[in-house]
């Protein structure tokens, strides 16, 4: 009985949905239709207006005035004098004055007459923040540590002090200022003899035409360091070396050195620019709105060492800010001590009045030391310092080279001069090139242990190589997943067991006789308990607490699987061992998931930092005529011939304004690089839109056999894989990009305008332009009219 009355209750909820749904169909008029598809071009101007694309640098007439008039930086020579500052250095574009006290710069940019300050500028101007004294001490300071007390390491009792806080400066006023800027000093002015030595005290020394160092003595902490500051044509070069830091006392620990964090602050909205993110493809904040938040992550992402955890994946170690697009702006190159420093950015809203960004040297880490199996534990901090020098080499830009374009055109043509990228695009005379995985097997579990079961074997390879060539592709970088009897998902480093070996090589002759590359895929830094070659004791890593470096993953059919993170030293010994198996198959090279886009420390008798892990990573690199990595740092960038997945995005936060193509115009004309597989592109044509704005190439995941097949597999991810299913779509949209971008093969991205809302110019280094409309309107540029949504290449 109670069983029927569920089923009438259940009949009945299911009627009266019936009804309504019906209800309201029936009863749409033709008006509210008419309502709705008028509202469309208005949806696609906010998405097109929205963070997932470039916006103009357009800006309103009133605030560019009010910048030019009255917030447009300038100093004179009298004005830096009385504030203490002494020219330093100087050449035919720069002139860089100090003041050693506060530790605080002004660059003179001769060309534009623009001054940069490592101090925020327009104190006073609104707002309560610059009458608190403790607040000023470090707004006008260029140098900030943060340390702990050692008898109590904890987060949360780190101290962030300046060379004024330690000093224990007072200022002469609360810093107020008009806004007609009537005494623009009042704010950094000081009381006399407030400054103690006896607490801290800089030094100039060692003098050069080109540079200088500073002696910077905390005796408060007793912490002491040397900073030198270089003049390199339009570089300031800022180096601590990490063999200057002295610790002379045990009460305190150093943690993390800032230099020059308020470097270019802009005040409120007062600067009409915006702020450059290295995150995923690249990212801006336009410095527009009180976006009342900060952000902080890694270079080169998380480290499981110190089981950090981090959202925003910075692959490259520069950041910048443009002050007026095609006026004034710079950007910093982190270029030694990155993979120990952090990016942070603080934007203005009610705890600050500016927008600044900068990095920070962490000397030290603090990680929790476990002091019983339970786990149970404190904090703690090492007792020796990293071992990574740090250096930042500030570039001032100007003119056209004042964009988001200029800093990363120029940290492009830094990397080619240092021979760091090179020319190694996998185009050929018949077009760009098409990335093909294919899912050979994987392993599913069976009455004993598991059974392989096969997806695609060499001859279905064969066939789909020759299918596409018929259709015109030519030019295919094919890639194999679960090639070993080992399978596939969770199993690397494989053994290098192959069934078939006639047939596999009769593939690899067919592939690379048409100058085409055949990879296989294995890694050597993430494996799991299922990998037949990784031992668990000797192989896998422990973190600074000395337990083992384990994950665990929850798959799609709630399976869960122990992830291992191997030792740097475990991950060269296996890859040296396979380079003869390798060599012997004939194929071209390795791809690797996880080498590029994983970096750790780790603990072995000691502890073994990033910059160990760095450079056993390049060592295994180093071996591969042909590597293809996904999403690899830049440290990788000299050894790869393609870069996989490449962020379609970045993370996406909600003060974030533009996504832009940082990675593509530092890659372009040096390296191919490939969207995620396109299998699951879930934008349709706006994902080929942005890959033809973006120089992407296509690439897919394939199996012959159809996809439910290995619905038992951990590779059950790949949940739509077919051949069959894609065949056609692959032909279409292969012909699509390279009917654009055949055109700038190996040519390198020289500028790209937004000329408006969803219409975008890209030049190239050979004189072409590729316009990409994202709109449903047709648009007309340069006299070029370019159809809704689609492009047009205008070649010279």
């Amino acid at each position: 009985m109670v069983k029927l009355m569920r089923y009438m209750v259940v009949f009945a909820l299911f009627f009266m949905l019936i009804s309504v749904i019906t209800y309201g169909r029936g009863h749409h008029h033709a008006g509210d239709i008419d309502d709705i598809i008028q509202n469309y071009p208005y949806i696609n101007q906010m998405l097109l207006e929205s963070s997932r694309y470039t916006q103009t640098d357009d800006v309103d007439p009133a605030r560019m005035d009010a910048y030019l008039d009255t917030y447009r930086l300038k100093w004179d020579d009298d004005q830096l004098e009385t504030m203490g500052f002494l020219p330093m250095i100087e050449n035919d574009t720069l002139k860089v004055w100090f003041e050693k006290d506060s530790f605080s710069l002004i660059v003179h940019n001769k060309t534009t007459d623009y001054f940069w300050s490592s101090r925020p500028e327009f104190q006073g101007i609104s707002g309560t923040q610059e009458a608190n004294q403790a607040t000023r001490r470090l707004m006008n300071s260029g140098l900030w540590v943060e340390y702990v007390r050692a008898a109590n390491v904890s987060s949360s009792t780190i101290t962030t002090a300046s060379l004024y806080t330690i000093a224990d400066v007072q200022f002469q006023n609360d810093g107020s200022i008009t806004i007609e800027h009537d005494d623009p000093i009042r704010p950094y002015q000081i009381q006399d003899g407030s400054y103690n030595t006896n607490r801290a005290e800089t030094t100039i020394t060692g003098q050069t035409g080109t540079g200088f160092s500073v002696d910077v003595n905390l005796k408060q902490i007793n912490v002491r360091f040397t900073v030198t500051i270089a003049l390199v044509d339009n570089q300031i070069e800022v180096f601590i070396p990490q063999e200057s830091i002295l610790e002379t006392g045990d009460i305190f620990r150093l943690i993390g050195i800032q230099v020059f964090p308020y470097f270019g602050a802009a005040r409120e909205d007062k600067i009409p620019g915006y702020i450059v993110i290295p995150d995923g493809l690249g990212a801006l904040v336009r410095m527009h709105h009180p976006w009342n938040t900060s952000f902080q992550a890694r270079f080169y992402g998380p480290d499981a060492g110190y089981a950090t955890t981090t959202l925003p994946r910075l692959s490259v170690p520069i950041y910048g800010m443009v002050h007026q697009a095609g006026a004034d702006a710079f950007y910093v190159h982190v270029a030694e001590g990155a993979e120990t420093s952090q990016l942070r950015a603080t934007f203005w809203g009610t705890s600050t009045r500016y927008h600044r960004i900068t990095a920070r040297y962490s000397v030290r880490q603090i990680y929790r030391s476990v002091i019983n199996r339970a786990g149970e534990g404190r904090e703690a901090v090492r007792p020796d310092l990293t071992a990574s020098d740090y250096r930042l080499i500030f570039n001032i830009l100007d003119g056209d080279q004042a964009h988001y374009v200029g800093m990363a055109t120029d940290y492009r043509d830094r990397l080619i001069e240092q021979g760091i990228l090179t020319s190694r695009e996998k185009n050929s005379q018949d077009g760009i090139p098409l990335h093909l995985s294919y899912i050979m097997s994987d392993r599913e579990p069976s009455f004993i242990g598991t059974a392989k079961v096969v997806m695609t074997t060499t001859d279905d390879v064969m066939h789909s190589y020759q299918s596409f060539r018929e259709a015109g592709i030519l030019n295919q970088q094919v890639n194999l997943y679960g090639w070993s009897n080992d399978g596939f998902f969770n199993r690397a480093p494989y053994r290098f067991r192959i069934s078939g070996k006639s047939g596999f090589d009769d593939m690899t002759d067919l592939i690379t006789a048409d100058g085409n590359t055949l990879y296989l895929h294995n890694d050597y830094v993430v494996s799991s308990e299922l990998s037949s070659r990784v031992s668990y004791n000797r192989d896998v890593a422990r973190n600074l607490s000395r337990l083992k470096m384990t994950m665990t993953r929850r798959l799609l059919n709630d399976r869960t699987v122990e992830l291992y993170f191997v030792t740097p030293e475990s991950s060269d010994r296996l890859a040296a061992a396979d380079l003869r198996h390798l060599e012997g198959l004939g194929v071209s090279g390795l791809m690797m998931t996880d080498l590029g886009n994983t970096l750790f420390s780790h603990f072995d008798g000691g502890l073994y930092e990033r910059s160990d892990a760095i450079g056993y990573y390049q060592d295994i690199a180093a071996r591969y005529d042909h590597l293809l990595l996904d999403m690899p740092n830049d440290y990788l960038f000299a050894y790869i011939d393609g870069y996989t997945a490449l962020p379609i995005t970045n993370s996406q936060y909600d003060y974030y304004t533009d996504l832009i193509p940082l990675l593509p115009i530092i890659l372009k004309g040096s390296v191919s690089y490939y969207t995620p597989y396109l299998n699951f592109n879930a934008l349709a044509e706006d994902r080929l839109l942005t890959m033809v704005d973006f120089a992407v190439n296509p690439s897919y995941v394939l199996t012959e056999q159809p996809t439910y097949e290995m619905r038992f597999t951990m590779a059950n991810r790949f949940y739509t894989t077919t051949r069959s299913d894609y065949e056609a779509e692959i032909i279409e949209v292969y012909h699509y990009l390279n009917d654009a971008l055949s055109h700038v093969m190996d040519a390198y991205i020289v500028h790209r305008q937004v000329i408006e809302t969803g219409l975008v110019a890209v030049t190239y280094s050979n004189d072409v332009v590729i316009y990409v409309n994202y709109s449903y309107q047709s648009k007309t540029a340069d006299g070029h009219l370019i159809a809704a949504r689609d492009y047009k290449v205008v070649t010279p």
